[in-house]
């Protein structure tokens, strides 16, 4: 089976790493996006898909526009039979999808219908899911809206992020197409329709990540699993920005949203609109991560205090 892997983020990497795993496989190349500038001296750094691809001796191809009729010939050239997709960033239009015999398929981390778009693991973290999951889909011209090849549930754990709910479902993704794509091929799959509520997950922007105490609790906590560990859910104490790293639900807490009520070796509670949080992890801007308590005590931070 010859494929063209088009991917880009860490899950598209592990779901990758399966598929260099499957026999009777031939990988012509891997597309993904263009180097990006980051950090402060802003110099190009490749995406993490890329990254593997060299490792692994692979044809790599960066177009800026992937639907690019110069590009769209360049695909036609190697004669993929089938393009796998796992999180690459852009839309395919269908002079694109027509080139394989037996289509794209798409690696989607959710449950489709439910949360189609760009952050599916943020979202779902966010609106405090326990259950998620990962979908193979053939791709059509929308934004994740083709039929279904295969579906497989995942538990979200109490003390899932997002780095290790990615874990999760890029391995879970990755065995899935690898048990899905020879069944699909031999004509053993009948697609079907997505079917349930439609809910979207576009992407994050940073902003969301500062929070706001008068939020529930419950909320505040899911926002630290979601931005974990990057951009990092973030407030400020005395006007330096501190990353919360890791915190746990306290339901029984009664103050005024962002006081601090509590102050132990297990860390500082904060009270939020409704019920409040243990901190237990916090980077202060500039520093490394360190846990509550060693903040508390090279910070000053005291029962009563305020966070914005």
């Amino acid at each position: 089976m010859n494929i063209v892997f088009m991917g880009t983020s860490s899950f598209a990497v592990l779901v990758l790493e399966e598929l260099l795993k499957m026999e009777d496989s031939n990988i012509l190349g891997v597309v993904t996006t263009p180097d990006r500038p980051a950090g402060r001296g802003r110099k190009l750094h490749p995406p993490p898909v890329k990254e593997k691809a060299e490792k692994e001796g692979l044809v790599i191809w960066q177009p800026k526009r992937v639907n690019a009729p110069e590009f769209v010939s360049v695909l036609r050239g190697v004669s993929p039979e089938i393009i796998v997709v796992a999180a690459y960033g852009q839309i395919l239009r269908q002079d694109l999808l027509a080139i394989p015999q037996w289509g794209a398929v798409n690696v989607h981390a959710s449950l489709l219908p439910s949360f189609r778009g760009a952050d599916p693991i943020r979202w779902a973290l966010l609106r405090g899911e326990k259950e998620t999951g990962v979908t193979i889909m053939l791709m059509d011209e929308g934004i994740d809206t083709g039929p279904v090849l295969a579906q497989e549930k995942v538990a979200i754990e109490r003390d899932d992020n997002y780095q290790s709910l990615t874990e999760k479902l890029g391995r879970e993704g990755g065995k899935l197409l690898v048990e899905t794509l020879p069944r699909w091929v031999r004509g053993e799959i009948s697609l079907r329709p997505q079917e349930g509520e439609v809910s979207y997950a576009p992407v994050l922007k940073k902003e969301r990540a500062k929070i706001t105490w008068e939020d529930k609790a419950f909320d505040i906590v899911n926002q630290v699993r979601a931005f974990y560990p990057r951009p990092g859910a973030y407030a400020y104490y005395n006007n330096t920005r501190i990353k919360i790293l890791k915190a746990s639900l306290k339901e029984e807490i009664s103050a005024s949203p962002g006081t601090v009520v509590e102050v132990s070796p297990r860390g500082f509670v904060v009270a939020g609109g409704e019920g409040g949080l243990l901190v237990e992890e916090v980077q202060p801007e500039s520093r490394r991560a360190m846990s509550s308590w060693e903040f508390c005590c090279g910070y000053h931070l005291k029962k009563g205090d305020k966070l914005l």
